[in-house]
């Protein structure tokens, strides 16, 4: 067995993970996309319209956060440093802001722009922009890229919790926009393939 046969591939980085994750997403949201637009054969143009502007505001999200992924880099591959225990008292867990839910009305208003997007995102947690990727393009729990989202939602601070409970939520919207996707759905994901040791 030659060496270049057994030495095992490089782990990738933290970044380089995150960037092939993201990467995958923006494919898969672009291929939705392509399908919708070619007459999907249960969902009428209103509809295609609704769920066409939110994969357009998730593809947005997915490019700023591959934006901010690349220039954080080096802060996210960093060794973390050992902490000194903290002697001061914990602060009281503050609840989490309430998300406004998307309504026809609320999807049929302007996008936000590029640069209102990017400044949500810089603001936000990184698990967390990656779980309102996932509901605005539509990926569902069966989906192969579902193992890695899930991880890097838990490990970057998002809510899977909520994710899913989003996700079951939609089971009892009466609008076809909005339930998708529990209709017939878009072809499935590749799984991301292994990332180098960084970005590009």
């Amino acid at each position: 067995m030659s060496d270049a046969a057994a030495t095992p591939a490089p782990k990738p980085s933290r970044s380089g993970r995150l960037l092939t994750l993201v990467r995958a997403l923006i494919d898969f949201g672009r291929q939705v996309a392509t399908t919708l637009r070619h007459n999907h054969p249960t969902l009428g143009p209103g509809d295609i319209a609704l769920i066409l502007k939110r994969i357009a505001r998730g593809l947005l999200r997915a490019e700023a956060l591959e934006a901010r992924i690349i220039r954080a880099s080096p802060l996210l591959d960093a060794e973390p440093r050992p902490r000194a225990p903290s002697q001061r008292q914990p602060r009281p867990a503050r609840a989490a802001m309430p998300r406004p839910a998307d309504t026809p009305e609320s999807l049929l208003a302007a996008l936000p722009s590029a640069e209102q997007i990017a400044a949500e995102v810089r603001r936000r947690p990184i698990g967390a922009v990656i779980a309102d990727i996932c509901r605005d393009i539509g990926i569902m729990p069966s989906n192969d890229l579902w193992p890695e989202i899930r991880a890097l939602i838990t490990r970057y601070g998002g809510s899977l919790v909520r994710l899913l409970s989003d996700t079951l939520d939609r089971l009892f919207q009466h609008s076809p926009a909005l339930a998708w996707p529990h209709g017939p759905l878009s072809p499935a994901a590749p799984a991301p393939a292994p990332s180098g040791t960084g970005p590009p």
